[in-house]
């Protein structure tokens, strides 16, 4: 073997340790990244079948209720989705007025739902006898705060 065939042997191996240094590297940078992937995705962290919640002023009487099927909750913006929704908000001196849908969407501050798909407002009779049915594909409902 002479001189010129050992330099070309030898450029060879460090041009292939290079390129393995370089491969290792990126693949540690890779999961590396894959931990933040996981921790910001947007997977829900529990379920709650016949989920329901009341709102209550600071009396103690019922602003109103919320009931879905199913809520799904996800994490990392602090929303949730939730299936089949009925909302009953209550009035001083009116009817209670339902609301219904196939699927809702929750606000991170629980201030906000929006109601999609086949979405359906019943509103009782009062003492003016006013009432009625309205339905649509979309309502954004902003749910009562507790009076302060």
């Amino acid at each position: 073997m002479n001189w010129l065939e050992r330099i070309v042997i030898f450029s060879i191996v460090i041009v292939l340790g290079g390129i393995t240094a370089w491969m290792q590297t990126d693949l540690l940078a890779e999961s590396e990244n894959l931990g933040q992937v996981i921790t910001e995705s947007h997977d829900p962290d529990y379920y709650i079948e016949n989920f329901t919640a009341v709102g209550m002023d600071t009396e103690g009487n019922r602003q109103y209720v919320l009931e879905a099927e199913r809520m799904v909750h996800f994490p990392d913006d602090d929303t949730a989705l939730l299936d089949k929704p009925h909302i009953i908000q209550y009035e001083v001196e009116r009817a209670p007025t339902h609301i219904y849908s196939e699927t809702g969407w929750i606000s991170a501050n629980g201030e906000e739902v929006i109601l999609t798909g086949n979405v359906r407002v019943i509103r009782g009779r009062d003492s003016t006898g006013s009432g009625g049915v309205t339905t649509t594909d979309k309502l954004n409902v902003v749910l009562k705060e507790p009076l302060s």
